[in-house]
């Protein structure tokens, strides 16, 4: 079994719904299994929220992430 790592604006709900096919046809979602792992995760997205506030590109309204 092969396993990959995606990076994808969680906004995006093309690549969500590829990501849903590819569960259809059978793949899993691994759990992260280091606490160094969770950690970097998290760095990472706040990273990234934090360079999207400062660059003037994160929504003012969070009710229209879900519209």
């Amino acid at each position: 079994m092969a396993t990959i790592t995606l990076e994808y604006d969680g906004r995006n709900s093309a690549i969500k719904q590829l990501i849903q096919v590819l569960f259809t046809l059978g793949a899993k979602e691994a759990a992260p299994n280091t606490k160094e792992t969770q950690t970097k995760m998290v760095k990472e997205s706040l990273t990234t929220a934090f360079d999207e506030l400062y660059a003037g590109k994160a929504r003012k309204n969070a009710r229209n992430l879900f519209a």
